[in-house]
């Protein structure tokens, strides 16, 4: 393997609630640690979903990554602001070689390796030959194994050395036959810190930048617009000669054509919302609840359709008996779209995306899902509760008593808490009319004496009900989604705030076409380096 690599890779073994800010760079928060972490890593490690994806496209196997691997980290704290935040499982910072994970590999390497290789066609195909005589071991034919392999599993040609090595450690098992020895070159080659991990070393161009070469940009671009490996073809078209912007451009038009664009635009929206973690105990309603979501999530990235139909949707895609669940028309004997009327409008009123802040099954906690929808539909930061608040208990509601009048009095008493209840409870009672599992109601839960008007207030507004919050909040919900473009696309937890608005504004001159914002992100100059704290002062 390449030693720089190889050397940097061994695995290691082989207040309540605090202030709200609006979407914003790296930065201080008053009163926390002024230090960030380091830029993007120049060898960041492929999440458990890309892993799975590439074991899928080389070897045909499904599950094998899902089966062994951890799962990535689903949240992390700020360095800067100390706030649990929700990240993407692309976050580089997340990746930490643990134990777990080594040993997950491990599992993983021989599994692959022993199911592939009893598959003597596909390994054939693959290598392009089959040994000369029969089952017996051939080290030609498994040298150009090996060197298929290589630009599939580690995205680059293999050298010669590397080659040689992954064959000698092939060797002692040699004399038990061809289809034993692939077995232990597969073992190996997705054992070796380029399968798991990406190189972006590049050549520094000036004082703390670095650019990429040609395998390292497709590698990246790929991982971006398909969370897979690029295919051998694009390989083996690269050159020594760097990418044109003309050969660039056709390239990433090429990889949005494909249908593995697709899955990875509605992977991003699912990792972003987190809708199909939705809490459902019924689990026949919990199917329907995410395919009326994923449906919708479709809808919002089909060409032609503007993408912030996704929050804005007048309509929904309901099974009969979703439907009857949310007492709505019925879309007939089969599942269909129907028209929905205020509150509801777009995922922020589905029941799967609803479902997510709460705690008591149908009834919810405003607080709690205020900072739900401030953090992952407006980006704002919720610093952490001091460590002696349940948060999961909410303000305390007496008997025959009402929320909103509890929740009242409790931003009245000018507790420590008091400051971001007044935010984010502005939210969440502006949605309290649609209950933990998306119904619409119309008195709190238990007590029909205390009616709900969906009265609340966001970023400043006021509002009523959640269509109402969605039409004057839509702007930032998509400035937030452009925001979170960029983490995804650039692994890292910080974007540049001149970035956002740059992306920002592409978007909307596109009539919010969310694979011209890929595109975009895809073509930006920027996309070709890497930032390196090496030169910097």
């Amino acid at each position: 393997m390449r030693s720089v690599v190889a050397a940097a890779l061994s695995l290691g073994c082989f207040a309540c609630v605090g202030t709200l800010e609006g979407p914003r760079a790296e930065g201080p928060v008053p009163g926390a640690p002024s230090t960030v972490e380091a830029p993007t890593t120049a060898i960041p490690r492929a999440s458990r979903r890309e892993l799975e994806r590439t074991v899928n496209s080389v070897f045909g196997l499904q599950g094998a990554a899902l089966r062994n691997l951890p799962a990535d980290a689903p949240s992390s704290v700020s360095p800067v602001t100390l706030a649990e935040e929700e990240v993407f499982d692309t976050l580089a910072s997340t990746k930490e070689p643990t134990q777990v994970f080594v040993e997950g590999l491990e599992s993983l390497a021989f599994e692959v390796a022993r199911d592939w290789s009893a598959n003597r066609a596909a390994v054939d195909s693959l290598a392009g030959c089959a040994p000369a005589n029969g089952t017996t071991t051939d080290s030609a034919c498994l040298g150009r194994l090996v060197e298929a392999l290589a630009v599939r599993l580690w995205r680059r040609p293999a050298t010669a050395a590397e080659r040689d090595e992954v064959l000698a450690a092939a060797q002692p098992f040699a004399a038990d036959g061809h289809y034993v020895s692939v077995r232990a070159v597969t073992a190996s080659m997705l054992l070796a810190p380029e399968f798991v991990y990406r190189s972006e070393l590049g050549a520094t161009v000036a004082p703390g930048l670095v650019r990429l070469d040609n395998f390292e940009l497709l590698t990246r671009l790929s991982a971006f617009l398909w969370g897979d490996a690029p295919t051998p073809d694009m390989l083996a078209a690269l050159g020594p000669v760097e990418l044109d912007d003309a050969a660039l451009t056709s390239l990433v038009d090429a990889m949005l054509s494909d249908p593995r664009a697709q899955t990875q635009m509605r992977s991003f929206h699912q990792l972003w919302l987190r809708y199909p973690n939705l809490l459902i105990a019924d689990a026949a309603l919990a199917t329907d609840m995410r395919a009326e979501t994923d449906a919708l999530v479709s809808r919002a990235l089909t060409p032609g359709t503007s993408w912030q139909t996704l929050f804005t949707a007048t309509q929904t895609f309901v099974t009969p008996a979703l439907a009857a669940h949310y007492v709505l028309p019925s879309p007939g004997a089969t599942a269909g779209w129907i028209d929905v009327a205020p509150p509801r409008a777009g995922v922020l009123t589905h029941g799967s995306f609803l479902s997510l802040s709460s705690t008591r099954i149908t009834d919810t906690l405003p607080s709690r899902r205020g900072a739900m929808i401030a953090r992952r539909a407006l980006c704002q930061v919720v610093l952490p509760p001091p460590k002696d608040v349940n948060i999961d208990n909410g303000v305390p509601v007496p008997p025959g008593a009402c929320k909103a009048e509890s929740y009242a009095a409790h931003r009245a008493r000018g507790s420590a808490c008091a400051g971001c209840h007044a935010t984010i409870d502005g939210v969440g009672f502006g949605f309290e009319p649609l209950d933990g599992q998306g119904r619409v109601r119309s008195s709190d839960e238990g007590n029909a004496a205390c009616t709900l008007d969906g009265k609340g207030t966001a970023m400043g507004q006021p509002f009523t009900g959640a269509r109402e919050f969605v039409t004057a909040q839509v702007d930032t919900i998509t400035r937030c989604a452009v925001s979170n473009v960029l983490r995804f696309a650039y692994r890292d937890r910080f974007v540049p705030e001149d970035r956002v608005a740059q992306f920002h504004g592409a978007f909307r001159a596109s009539n919010h076409d969310f694979a011209a914002l890929m595109r975009a992100v895809a073509l930006d100059p920027r996309f070709r380096l890497r930032v390196s704290d090496e030169g910097q002062p």
